[in-house]
């Protein structure tokens, strides 16, 4: 019987060479997209925390009633900021507190250990020294609040930052 082509074929050697080239260049494009993910990190947790303030606005107006946001060092809770569910609006509604008649957290969002969120120091604070946002039932912002900026950094000097007017009209930059 004849044998066809050649006999020589790859050593050990010459696939484990090749075998650790490749991976060499896949770690390089590996450290290449790390800047592009931490850069969507941030971009994602400002369109999020855009999305979750026209759900407040959304809510306000829906239901005639006062929804609040309270941001901490991890992340930020939306909620009904209203007393009772008579719809009127009363001295304690809007003051971006939890009270013993206020319903329980509609939204909990908590950021990536990749992005850090730091607000602006123009936006309001609570009695308990937390900065916070109130929506009425017309959908700006409650109080006589003027609004401020929301930043977002990611690891690789990316940022990205949310604001809002006292209209309660939102833009991500």
């Amino acid at each position: 019987m004849k044998r066809f082509g050649c006999d020589r074929g790859f050593t050990l050697v010459e696939l484990m060479v090749t075998v650790a080239i490749v991976v060499i260049l896949l770690k390089f494009v590996g450290w290449g997209l790390a800047g592009v993910t931490g850069y969507e990190d941030v971009r994602t947790a400002a369109r999020r925390l855009e999305t979750v303030i026209q759900e407040a606005k959304t809510l306000a107006y829906e239901k005639g009633a006062v929804y609040s946001l309270i941001f901490e060092s991890d992340g930020y809770k939306l909620f009904r900021d209203d007393d009772g569910d008579d719809n009127k609006t009363e001295p304690t509604d809007g003051n971006c507190r939890r009270d013993n008649g206020d319903e329980p957290w509609m939204r909990s969002v908590e950021l990536s250990s990749r992005v850090s969120m730091i607000p602006g120091d123009t936006l309001p604070k609570n009695s308990d020294n937390s900065i916070c946002l109130s929506f009425r039932s017309d959908g700006r912002l409650a109080k006589g609040e003027q609004g401020g900026t929301v930043e977002f950094k990611g690891p690789s000097g990316s940022q990205a930052t949310v604001t809002i007017n006292a209209m309660g009209w939102v833009h991500v930059d």
